[in-house]
């Protein structure tokens, strides 16, 4: 135990002391947008994009296969994503760097916003991290990120759109530690506003050979994400998060597939919301 003490130490020192930035000309803008004019009222948001690790974090000292997993981002999003904002002419605003380096869908100050493990595999990138550094992570990744969804909400609304925000994400069949086996192919994550939510479920349920979660494999209602909660609910907006099972959209075929089930409920749904 000492030398596992020990070798975190070191490995923290040797990374982190005195880091004043995160960020370098080498790594990509904290955020992304896809069709940031388009027409539609609906506005796509994806906190887990992609599993990028900023050069000065030094992949957070993990291999590529850790950082490929579903620790690292949301397997298979951003073909879904790209698909949606192109088929509905809609804004998306999406992060660009691992949840494993900040979590953007978690309060920073939250346990798993920076995680020293997950589902099993150890970090040493966020071993004893200092609130300086943890700092950083969010003035410089997070913080961003959820200006941009801001300023693209206040930007529709001077258009005269009220904007219904769409949360995407993807989540893992199976945890390592063999947990019990997710059989949704999409789960409809909401809270208090069923407006979206419900209309999406009974739609996505008409095909009895699918397998649809209402809060299921997460729940939506309580304390839960960040970033439904801080900005559609915030203001009072239409919403919902929507978890597509990873091994369905691995690939670009199956993520088209699934995007497009979902797209055409998501249609149909959408002109029976009240605004």
């Amino acid at each position: 135990m000492l030398k596992k003490a020990i070798d975190r130490f070191d490995y923290s020192l040797s990374l982190w002391i005195d880091m004043a930035t995160i960020l370098t000309d080498r790594d990509p803008a904290p955020y992304g947008e896809r069709n940031p004019d388009g027409a539609s009222r609906l506005l796509f948001i994806s906190d887990h994009h992609r599993n990028t690790v900023p050069v000065s974090l030094d992949r957070l000292g993990l291999p590529d296969d850790e950082l490929g997993r579903h620790i690292g981002y949301d397997i298979g999003i951003e073909w879904a994503g790209n698909y949606l904002s192109d088929r509905f002419d809609a804004p998306m605003v999406h992060s660009c760097f691992s949840r494993l380096v900040i979590d953007c869908n978690r309060v920073p100050e939250a346990p798993g916003s920076m995680p020293e493990v997950a589902d099993g595999t150890e970090v040493p990138g966020n071993w004893a991290l200092t609130d300086a550094q943890r700092n950083a992570r969010r003035r410089e990744i997070f913080e961003p990120y959820h200006a941009a969804i801001r300023s693209r909400i206040e930007a529709m609304e001077a258009d005269g759109r009220i904007p219904v925000v769409v949360a995407l994400h993807s989540f893992t069949p199976q945890l390592r530690d063999g947990g019990t086996w997710r059989p949704w192919e999409i789960g409809i994550l909401w809270n208090e506003d069923e407006r979206l939510a419900r209309p999406l479920i009974d739609i996505l349920r008409e095909d009895l050979t699918l397998s649809i979660g209402d809060n299921e494999p997460y729940s939506g209602r309580g304390v839960g994400g960040f970033s439904l909660n801080a900005h559609p609910e915030a203001r009072g907006l239409p919403h919902v998060a929507v978890e597509f099972r990873q091994d369905l959209i691995a690939d670009g075929a199956g993520a088209r597939k699934w995007a497009e089930i979902f797209g055409n409920a998501l249609e149909i749904a959408l002109a029976s919301i009240t605004l």
